[in-house]
């Protein structure tokens, strides 16, 4: 249950209007709304009201001048909105148009960091459970393979994740029809195979030392009840011209 005090209201709401730059009082409660999920005491609705405790709770942020908020937020009275000083100071030194643009682009950027900022935990924990079913069975199609144009070297091909861990780069060392040796990183989803996949800077690295002999298997339409899906097997030659790929995060240096 729910009881969110104003104090732990207005730190939130400073980070929302801080993130968008600038606000109404009804934005701001949807943001928060969606942000806080207030349940039960603070989602009831107040009596002979169309608030809830909790955007009740919301409005008292000006109604009861709090000090949090507006030590961190201007309000601009004639236009209603609440604006981060950053934005204040932008509005005060760009044509409006201009400033209009970057408000815009601003509101953009926060959404999409909020529609990715989930529970990362349980994301993480279901998505390592997933690839490595994916991986296994890659393992197994490889095994097959193997079996059918290399018998000689079936016993060579390694899963190298399970046993050496994640730090080599690729998760399975395989052979081709040449019986030439190959790397394989399995990208597992359970969606259609155009859902986005991430490579770490290891994975990466990898995969520009070996582009020759290196193979991205995608599996998709995974089942995880099943452990078994869909697989395209791209090789590294194809990787750059297949795929478009976008900077997640940064490493920060002093200069």
């Amino acid at each position: 249950m729910s009881k969110f005090t104003e104090h732990e209201i207005a730190i939130e709401a400073v980070k929302a209007v801080e993130e968008y730059g600038e606000l109404s009082m009804s934005e701001l409660i949807g943001i928060l709304t969606d942000r806080m999920k207030p349940t039960e005491h603070d989602s009831r609705i107040l009596h002979n009201r169309n608030d809830t405790y909790f955007s009740q709770k919301v409005r008292n942020l000006r109604s009861h001048q709090n000090k949090i908020f507006f030590q961190n937020v201007y309000y601009d009275q004639s236009k209603e909105k609440y604006m981060s000083y950053e934005c204040k100071n932008l509005r005060d030194t760009l044509e409006n148009s201009a400033y209009r643009e970057r408000i815009k682009r601003r509101k953009k950027m926060a959404q999409r960091f909020y529609a990715q900022k989930v529970d990362y935990e349980m994301i993480n924990k279901e998505k390592k459970l997933i690839g490595n079913s994916g991986e296994e069975f890659v393992y197994r199609d490889q095994i097959n393979f193997v079996r059918k144009y290399a018998p000689e070297y079936e016993s060579s091909v390694r899963h190298v994740s399970k046993l050496d861990g994640d730090g080599a780069g690729y998760d399975i060392s395989s052979f081709d029809k040449d019986k030439k040796i190959v790397y394989i990183e399995v990208k597992t989803t359970t969606g259609r195979k155009e859902t986005p996949f991430y490579m770490s800077a290891a994975e990466y690295a990898f995969f520009e030392l070996h582009k020759d002999n290196y193979i991205i298997a995608r599996v998709y339409d995974f089942d995880k009840e099943t452990g078994t899906g869909k697989i395209e097997y791209l090789p590294g030659a194809q990787i750059e011209g297949t795929f478009e790929k976008e900077v997640f995060s940064y490493k920060i240096f002093y200069k």
